[in-house]
């Protein structure tokens, strides 16, 4: 067992049996028999309260498996009563398995609190040892008594921790009053104002006076609750922060010639064993104040000598401080009080026998440099291993200095036990290395602002996440300031008093400025510390670096961003192509009512003019339409190897007479750019779409239209910026004008169908929507940059092809007026018009609207035709699905598919494996279906 209240525990995870040591059954309220039957896992989740189960399994299951010897953790405990108790564990493996595997784990429960009660006397016990070191010091270096009482007064206040001391002698006058001779500590005129008598009156009881009539140490734990006291006293006591007093006399062995008190402000403050220590140090100072009166007087040198080895003696045979005289010439032992004795466990006269170098475990030519040390100075610190009679290995401080006794100089040297000083700072130390270790791994730090102190303090670790060189200025709440970028101090300043006005947590979020110039993010909570009047004491809390988890979140946002925007335009693509299919259909029948109104009319009849309005009119809403499917990725065209290059010269050569003469194109093309895999109308309408946006920016004002080609393979920031672009070529088409620009709202909508900023007479709002998604389509990537009055680019990235384009012969075929056609469409009007329209070209119809009728009408007579014309979506059955029955029966006969959507076929290619010669899209041209019919059908 420590010196703490702590328990034992081992847990064999073979068996899952945990034993507790009697001090843990005990602190959680379990007997023996209790535990006895339990398995430890079990019992754990029942012992440990649920929210910190999981740190504690992760901590000692973890670190059971990690290289870390001991793994610590503070957590809650459910007492068996129910009762919530705060513990620290430390736990280690004992044991392993042939694999390597834990099977054994030992652990101890801590009780915090009585850690903390067991640190607290230990600090105290501390602060009065090191007064006693100190005022040891002061004794063997004093010259003058008011000096010397001046420094012993301070040394008890500074390093003691007490509130105030003073020193009054006892006079011999008829009101036996005690004379302040000094004092030091918060005084405030109380010690004048006393009026201390040694005499058994009223004036005389308290702990002073009691002391020098008594010759005893008197202590008073409350001094407000204590009876019989001055009540004056009491009232500027309580002013000045006085709770408890010890009076502690001054005496030589015939007399008290006065005290020293020492007041607290804190209740019951001198127990049994600080009042023995400073007892000791009264009596050395009675030792040190009669040695100074004893060299200072010249009439009684010889008596002076005499009554200084009497009370040297006396001092020397005292009970509580370890001394010992030592021939500084070969270490031997000249003498050794009773504490020595005590202390080492050997006699006077074995101490005596003996050399000091069998007691310090230095080498021995060590131990002889360290008193020719202590020789040449009048006083001097040593910290040294003694060695116990029982070989017990001690921590000790020795102040050792030269005095002559006997006409002869020797070593007098005073010995203080540190072990457990040292041991509670090597605690600390490694606390503190482990919080060292915690902070830094998790980029955090630790800070406390005293409100009634006016101080502040800062773990090392703060000064780099400041973006400060350590110890560069002192630690304060402006300081800090200075380091928040000025855009975030404001809202800081405010946070920070709002906390302390409203006595709350401290929540901060603000940014700082590394040396490097680059930004960081960092994130504090502080918890306020209330003092029992109910005021904040100070704010204590930790801060730490968020700088990566700021980027993850706004990765996060602009992800979320473009997924939106993403299925925005998937919607209304939807929406937009089945319009577009429906309205191909109704385009069908008027553009070719009007191309057969035109071919039976002459050109001079009133009629015929109305007619080509009609086409006119038809041809753009097909146009239109067109648009649309575009943007929905549901017109599918054929695909080809093409040159970018090429496609840029055509599209100027279309622009160029279009674009005001106060707009200069520059063009910077690389002709080693490698072609597309594309539909090249498509890449031609891409181009004219975005070059004809940048020169309308630009017709009031004039400008530069730059277009820009070149090959590239992104890098790792374009990659996370847009995650479809893989590490691959791509070609670059940068197109940017110097108009009027964008704001960022505008930029948000460029891409949405039927959005525009242009006049009704400028655009539809298609022109955008459209090139996005023909980049989609061949997946690639948009990128625009744009600012009020700096202009637009666009950046496009479409993967490069490394084939090279080939020439394909188209063959001539003859027209084929004979042949006996089935046509199927769901909607009347098409048909109406393909059978009158067909016929009068001399081809035989036989139409339907309805696939299944056509199909029943096909079995019957399946060698009565030699084409099937038929739309792609209908009610009853796609016209795949009929294809398909068709070929069943008679699989040559030669399909032409229509369409007025195409979303339904994957691709173009797959139609041929269909046995559909021909795709047309609605609304359908004579011409086209003209030449789709006769090139079915081999030359006559």
């Amino acid at each position: 067992m420590s010196i703490y209240n702590e328990g034992f525990w081992e847990w064999d995870l073979i068996s899952d049996r945990l034993c507790l040591s009697a001090f843990c059954r005990e602190f959680t309220g379990y007997s023996a028999d209790d535990t006895d039957t339990v398995t430890g896992t079990s019992f754990l989740k029942t012992l440990i309260y649920p929210d910190d189960q999981q740190d504690f399994f992760d901590a000692v299951l973890y670190r059971s498996d990690s290289t870390s010897d001991v793994s610590s953790i503070r957590f809650r405990l459910l007492t068996r009563a129910g009762e919530i108790r705060r513990v620290e564990c430390s736990s280690s493996v004992i044991g392993y398995d042939e694999n390597g595997s834990v099977t054994r784990i030992v652990g101890n429960l801590v009780d915090p609190a009585k850690i903390e009660k067991t640190e607290l006397e230990l600090q105290t016990l501390n602060r009065a040892l090191l007064a006693i070191s100190s005022c040891n010091h002061a004794l063997l270096r004093a010259g003058n008594e008011m000096e010397l009482l001046h420094d012993i007064c301070r040394i008890v206040v500074e390093i003691g921790g007490y509130r105030m001391a003073w020193v009054g002698y006892a006079q011999n006058d008829p009101e036996k009053s005690v004379q302040p001779v000094a004092r030091y500590g918060y005084d405030e005129g109380y010690v004048d104002k006393l009026a201390i008598t040694w005499e058994d009156v009223d004036r005389g009881r308290g702990p002073t006076g009691t002391a020098i009539r008594t010759g005893e140490p008197n202590a008073v734990c409350n001094f407000q609750n204590a009876p019989g006291l001055v009540s004056r006293w009491k009232k500027e006591a309580a002013k000045r922060g006085y709770i408890s007093i010890l009076g502690l006399p001054l005496k030589t062995e015939q007399t008290v010639f006065g005290a020293l008190t020492i007041y607290s402000g804190v209740e019951s403050a001198f127990n049994d064993e600080e009042v023995e220590l400073l007892s000791s140090l009264a009596d050395n100072l009675s030792y040190g104040i009669t040695m100074l009166r004893n060299r200072n007087a010249k009439n009684a040198a010889e008596a002076a000598m005499r009554q200084s080895e009497a009370r040297y003696r006396s001092l020397f045979e005292n009970h509580y401080t370890v001394m010992l005289i030592i021939d500084p010439h070969d270490g031997s032992i000249i003498d050794a009080n009773p504490a020595a004795m005590d202390y080492y466990g050997w006699s006077r006269e074995e101490l005596c026998s003996m050399n000091i170098k069998q007691i310090n475990i230095l080498p021995a030519e060590d131990v002889q440099a360290e008193m020719g040390l202590a020789s040449q100075r009048t006083c001097n610190l040593f910290f040294f291993r003694h060695r116990l009679a029982d070989g017990t290995i001690r921590d000790v401080e020795v102040n050792s200095g030269p005095i002559v006794a006997n006409g002869k100089t020797v070593l007098y040297s005073i010995i203080n036990d540190v072990t457990e000083r040292r041991h509670f700072k090597e605690l600390a130390d490694q606390r503190n290395e482990r919080m060292h270790y915690i902070l830094t791994a998790t980029n955090a730090a630790l800070w406390e602002a005293g409100l009634t102190t006016d101080t502040t303090i800062w773990s090392q670790e703060i000064w780099d996440l400041y973006g400060l060189k350590p110890g560069s200025c002192e630690p304060s709440f402006e300081n800090w300031m200075q380091t928040v970028i000025p855009e975030d101090r404001e809202a800081m300043r405010d946070a920070a008093y709002k906390a302390m006005e409203n006595k709350s947590e401290f929540n901060g979020l603000w940014r700082v400025r590394k040396p490097d110039d680059t930004i960081r993010w960092l994130m504090a909570k502080g918890t306020p510390f209330i003092n029992q009047n109910g005021s904040i004491e100070s704010i204590a809390g930790i801060v730490i670096d968020i700088t990566d988890r700021k980027k993850e979140e706004e990765q996060k946002h602009q992800l979320e961003t473009q997924l939106l925007k993403t299925q925005r335009l998937e919607t209304i693509g939807t929406f937009a192509g089945g319009i577009a299919h429906d309205f191909n259909n109704i385009l069908t029948p008027i553009l070719g009512y009007a191309e057969m109104g035109m071919l039976k009319l002459q050109a001079d009849n009133p009629l015929h003019k109305f007619f080509t309005e009609i086409m006119l009119s038809a041809e753009r809403a097909q146009h239109l339409v067109s648009q649309i499917l575009t943007f929905v990725k549901a017109q599918k065209t054929e695909r080809s190897i093409v040159s970018i290059q090429s496609i840029i010269d055509e599209a100027l050569k279309l622009l160029r007479p279009s674009i005001p003469s106060t707009i200069n194109i520059m063009l910077r093309i690389d002709p080693s750019c490698r072609n597309i895999h594309a539909d090249p109308s498509k890449i031609h309408q891409l181009i004219v779409n975005i070059c004809t946006n940048a020169y309308q920016a630009m017709e009031t004002s004039g400008g530069i239209l730059g277009i820009e080609l070149n090959e590239i393979i992104p890098d790792s920031s374009l990659i996370s910026k847009y995650l479809q672009l893989q590490d691959q070529p791509y070609a670059k088409l940068t197109i940017s004008d110097t108009g009027q620009g964008m704001d960022k709202m505008t930029l948000n909508h460029i891409f949405d169908p039927f959005f525009t900023t242009k006049p009704v007479n400028k655009g539809t709002g298609l022109g955008l929507s459209v090139v996005h998604g023909i980049i989609t389509e061949y997946q690639g990537v948009i990128d625009v940059e744009s600012m009020p009055g700096k202009g637009c680019t666009f950046h496009i990235y479409l993967p490069v092809s490394h084939e090279k384009i080939s020439e394909v012969k188209q063959a001539v075929v003859a027209p084929n007026r004979t042949a006996s056609i089935l046509l199927v469409d769901d909607e009347l009007a098409t048909t109406n018009f393909m059978t009158r329209l067909l016929g009068e070209q001399g081809y035989r119809i036989r139409a339907f609207n309805a696939p299944s009728r056509a199909l029943e009408y096909f079995r019957q007579s399946p060698e009565a035709f030699d084409l099937v014309i038929t739309d792609l979506t209908m009610p009853e059955m796609t016209g795949v699905s009929l294809v398909f029955e068709i070929h069943a029966i008679r699989p040559e006969i030669p399909v032409i598919m229509m369409t007025g959507y195409g979303k339904d076929i994957d691709n173009v290619e797959n139609l041929g494996r269909q046995g559909i010669r021909h795709l047309l899209t609605k609304p359908v041209k004579l011409a086209s279906l003209v030449s789709a019919i006769n090139s079915v059908f081999p030359s006559t």
